[in-house]
């Protein structure tokens, strides 16, 4: 008998030396959930219990091209749990991807289809001194900075940490 998949989501991973920046802030103010997985900027949050191949499909559509972003501070994004996350700037191309993402050319996605981009740095800020985090943030994550998103990563939450299922880069076609 097969165990049912963890939970699963798409996500642009920030790597290279800004991945880095924000992953070492991630791990001495919210460890375990640094742990659980890297900065990334999720573009579905429940995606479809669907064959790789049309996944891969839809997400091809909706990323044609590499998408620049621009990432600029920590701020509390507007959520019951109130998160900290860095700002995610100068989305057209990225909102326009979205659209083509959700827009059940190959395979129809799951959940929401609209909020605020955003990469989250401290999971639960609402138990925490969200004005102290905010002063570190500002001095120790000082943040502006363009961020090319080249590829989408498929995740299963696994054993309390998420891995990877499936990669797709992002090229010019």
């Amino acid at each position: 008998m097969s165990t049912p998949p963890g939970r699963r989501v798409l996500v642009a991973i920030v790597d290279g030396e800004l991945g880095d920046r924000i992953q070492s802030w991630r791990q001495r103010h919210d460890p375990k959930h640094a742990a659980r997985l890297p900065p990334h900027l999720t573009v579905c949050y429940r995606p479809p219990d669907a064959r790789l191949d049309v996944l891969e499909a839809q997400v091809r559509h909706a990323f044609p091209a590499p998408v620049a972003v621009r990432l600029c501070g920590v701020f509390v994004l507007a959520h019951p749990e109130a998160p900290l996350a860095v700002r995610v700037l100068d989305c057209a191309a990225l909102d326009e991807a979205r659209r083509r993402l959700f827009d059940g050319s190959h395979v129809q996605m799951g959940g929401r289809d609209e909020w605020p981009w955003h990469i989250t740095c401290v999971r639960y800020g609402h138990t925490r001194d969200r004005e102290a985090l905010l002063a570190a943030a500002a001095h120790e994550l000082e943040l502006d900075a363009s961020w090319i998103i080249s590829h989408i990563s498929y995740l299963e939450l696994r054993d309390g940490r998420y891995q990877t299922i499936a990669e797709w880069p992002i090229s010019l076609e």
